[in-house]
């Protein structure tokens, strides 16, 4: 993933919880959050083009990704931290957009 290239200390994923990511700084959680969400969008493109848009509308505000919507992965992520974070996302995305396929 992405995420590993931009983070590589989260390439042990059985040693990467929430517990670690909320550990992060707002500006190192939201270049995760980021990369993920991009790399959602882009895996989408592919199989399910119709998410892509859906995306953009609940994380992004037309000039990045919204405050609003940072702040709820991360403390969805906090609330959840015996998980990996970016499977905590993957419930987020289809929660937000529908099952990808």
């Amino acid at each position: 993933m992405i995420s590993t290239l931009l983070c590589p200390h989260v390439l042990s994923a059985e040693a990467f919880t929430g517990a670690t990511f909320v550990t992060w700084s707002e500006s190192e959680q939201r270049g995760y959050v980021g990369a993920q969400l991009v790399m959602a969008s882009t895996i989408a493109s592919r199989s399910q083009p119709e998410m892509v848009g859906c995306i953009a509308d609940a994380f992004f505000d037309g000039t990045g990704m919204s405050d609003e919507k940072f702040a709820e992965i991360v403390q969805t992520i906090g609330e959840h931290q015996s998980f990996h974070p970016s499977s905590v996302l993957v419930i987020l995305l289809e929660y937000a957009c529908g099952t990808f396929n």
